[in-house]
């Protein structure tokens, strides 16, 4: 951006509240490259975040639902089938204000939009559009669900109300003053497909923090497989935990540790509470993370971490990023993942590590000791392609699709 003039960046996350998964380091990421930049970055988050993050972040406190708290899943049907309409007003009526007393600003970024804001935003954008600015609208969530074994995209009619929120703003897309995006080309073909548009697609801000010398390793220790992010049941959390016992149940299988972020109760996938293994946390070998990590102890997991494992379920991932998924490429750590999905590429294309069927855990728990076994081979090869991963995840280039012009 030019240095003459000192640029104003919104970030809208209605669900920053703590340091719980990529909404609170992905927003970071964002903010730290565009204030070195020389950009003056706001931040309006969830009313109720923490002290910590207010005082590391200034966030503005603002949202005081947010759909991912499942504020809309439970009570009585009425207010679950209005949640759609409740939440855009709500998102509407909180930014109004804000961008009142607070605009204008050159651009307003809103990293995780979906049905619940895309409305809103379309009012926003027609009655305030000097104080929004740019608006980038980055959608990183799936619109669709994919059947085993086809790459065709299903839509449900939840789906139809997003197409046409999307295709109001095709105008203002097409005059530059509103930016569709997504972070991975498998999104783009899925929300061309749905809604005719183009987006642009990001590269993650996020990536590895620098590697840090270290001591030779002792090819006798145990590996450190960890599944970092807060769990959840589309992210295979339960094909990972049976992998897990398959593993430690086997005398051949080499040393090895596991690490699992879960700083939040879960439900499966017909809305049961599904907690942690119970004989996992007893064996000693199994780290569940109950509490929310901040940027320091975050990434000093992440540079401990020997293998990141990743079992998504293709029906929900075979076209989403994961954010920790960039990390370990970037930072020259092996991956495990779930076959013919987004991250199957990114470790295919700029990383090392394997990739099997989805829902597979006796598969996984092979791939896991196959891995373990010549891990040294796994680790030099995603070592030796990390400057591709860093390439293609740029915060530069990041910058530039973000304000629509080189950045200086």
């Amino acid at each position: 951006m030019p240095d003459s003039a000192r640029k104003r960046l919104l970030v809208v996350e209605e669900a920053l509240k703590d340091f719980v998964g990529h909404w609170y380091e992905y927003v970071k990421a964002v903010a730290e490259l565009s204030a070195a930049s020389g950009a003056d970055v706001e931040i309006v988050g969830h009313s109720r975040a923490s002290d910590a993050l207010l005082s590391e972040s200034g966030v503005h406190p603002l949202f005081p639902r947010t759909l991912w708290d499942g504020d809309y899943r439970h009570g009585l049907p009425g207010w679950r089938k209005l949640g759609l309409p409740r939440h855009n007003w709500l998102v509407f009526w909180t930014m109004r204000r804000f961008l009142k007393d607070h605009g204008p600003f050159d651009v307003t970024f809103v990293p995780t939009v979906v049905g619940h804001h895309i409305w809103a935003w379309r009012l926003l954008s027609l009655l305030y559009p000097r104080r929004i600015g740019r608006l980038v609208l980055l959608i990183r969530n799936n619109a669709a669900s994919y059947a085993p074994g086809s790459a065709e995209p299903t839509f449900n009619r939840a789906a139809m109300l997003l197409k046409w929120g999307l295709r109001s703003f095709a105008s203002d897309i097409d005059a530059g003053r509103v930016v569709f995006a997504t972070d991975s080309d498998r999104l783009a073909d899925e929300y061309r497909a749905l809604a005719g548009l183009t987006p642009v697609v990001f590269p993650s801000p996020r990536v590895a923090p620098p590697a840090a010398p270290s001591a030779p390793r002792d090819p006798a220790a145990s590996v450190l497989f960890a599944c970092l992010g807060p769990a959840r049941f589309e992210k295979g959390i339960d094909v990972l935990q049976q992998a897990i016992a398959l593993y430690l149940a086997d005398p051949a299988a080499p040393p090895a540790r596991f690490a699992i972020q879960w700083p939040s109760p879960i439900e499966d996938a017909d809305g049961v509470p599904y907690p942690p293994d119970v004989a996992l946390a007893a064996s000693g070998w199994v780290n569940f993370l109950d509490q929310p990590l901040d940027s320091a102890a975050y990434d000093a997991l992440l540079s401990s971490t020997d293998c990141m494992v990743l079992p998504y379920r293709r029906s929900s991932y075979f076209a989403r990023i994961s954010g920790v998924a960039v990390e370990a490429v970037t930072g020259g750590i092996p991956v495990i993942t779930t076959r013919d999905t987004w991250t199957a590429d990114l470790v295919a294309t700029s990383g090392a590590g394997l990739a099997v069927d989805d829902g597979d855990a006796a598969a996984l728990a092979a791939a896991m000791a196959d891995l373990a076994r010549d891990y040294p081979r796994w680790r030099g090869e995603a070592e030796a392609r990390r400057a591709t991963a860093q390439a293609a995840h740029s915060g530069g280039e990041f910058l530039e699709k973000l304000w629509g012009e080189p950045v200086s």
